[in-house]
């Protein structure tokens, strides 16, 4: 008898064990750069905390633009090989808005590095007179949130600010 209760006792531990390992695994296997739904997910969270702050102040919200985004991508990327509002090959930031065809009134380009949420993020930049200055101008209409994570796993972004001329 003791014997039976002592191999039931371990065919549970096994299972238990083999259960425990399998669900581990899967965890794991989760833990991957983020996906699109997360950027997604990250970058509206970014423009939903721009707009709080700016609705405190009484300004409009910022409205997205899918040019922008496309935009404020590429200049999180080149801030993940040349961390600077100067663009690798040498020049200004603001060069990137000719590049998608956009004329501009009013421009503006906030970067970061490292953060884990938008949270974090958008309190270190209202701490920081310059990007506090660009998220309250209110001569900006719309905002592009850009993302790109490096081999490393480190994130960059951007925050690229616009306002079209009136030539457009």
């Amino acid at each position: 008898m003791r014997k039976r209760a002592l191999y039931r006792a371990n065919v549970l531990i096994l299972a238990f064990i083999l259960c425990f390992s399998c669900l581990s695994m899967g965890a794991f296997a989760n833990e991957t750069a983020p996906g699109e739904d997360d950027v997604g997910t990250f970058k509206a969270r970014v423009v939903e905390l721009v707009n709080a702050e700016r609705a405190k102040e009484g300004l409009a919200e910022l409205l997205e633009l899918e040019t922008l985004t496309a935009a404020a991508d590429l200049r999180a990327y080149e801030s993940a090989q040349s961390f600077s509002h100067t663009r690798p090959n040498g020049q200004r930031c603001f060069t990137v808005f000719s590049e998608y065809s956009m004329k501009y009134k009013a421009a503006g380009e906030n970067l970061a590095y490292g953060f884990k949420t938008p949270e974090a993020m958008i309190e270190a930049w209202m701490n920081s007179e310059s990007h506090r200055a660009n998220i309250l101008d209110p001569d900006f209409t719309y905002i592009g949130i850009g993302y790109y994570v490096n081999e490393n796993g480190r994130g960059y972004y951007s925050q690229l600010f616009y306002t079209p001329s009136d030539s457009v």
